[in-house]
């Protein structure tokens, strides 16, 4: 081939590999498809440098308090993870009290996870769509709680039958 045949191709090689949607994947343009539901101010500023920050009313479940509790559930844990392995199954009320904190302590997790990763400010009504999913995830798995501690073994005498299985 003659060189400026070559060099004709290449240019047009480098032209198409040079299109910014060969750089931008398929999952990234769905997403910022999603993002346009909400119109953003640029920088997400609203007012002026000068104007005050808006405070927040006070909320009981948001704040010292709130991340206290979530302390003290953590503690109530360390007592009833140790008794199972220590002594064998747990009574019917230790053993529902494990589940029930085990699952309390799942919900305040994901419900942090969606707070922080799906904005309401931005996603718009999928921030409750996300929320109403978890209620209803985490009441689900009361009731199945429920039917281990009522109609099977237990939650502990469950796991140390699949731990020895």
């Amino acid at each position: 081939m003659f060189r400026s045949t070559l060099l004709k191709q290449q240019s047009t090689l480098l032209t198409a590999a040079m299109r910014p949607s060969l750089f931008r994947p398929a999952a990234a343009r769905s997403v910022m498809a999603v993002r346009g539901f909400i119109s953003q101010p640029p920088g997400g500023i609203v007012g002026t440098v000068n104007d005050p920050v808006a405070i927040p009313p006070p909320s009981k479940t948001h704040g010292s308090l709130h991340w206290t509790a979530e302390r003290l559930l953590i503690i109530g844990f360390v007592p009833l993870m140790v008794a199972p392995l220590a002594g064998g199954a747990l009574n019917p009320v230790l053993d529902g009290t494990l589940g029930t904190l085990l699952l309390l302590h799942s919900h305040l997790g994901f419900e942090s996870c969606i707070i922080d990763y799906i904005p309401k400010r931005v996603y718009g009504p999928f921030h409750n769509l996300a929320l109403y999913a978890l209620y209803a995830g985490t009441a689900t798995a009361l009731f199945g709680l429920y039917q281990i501690e009522t109609k099977d073994i237990g939650i502990a005498a469950t796991v140390g039958k699949i731990w020895h299985a």
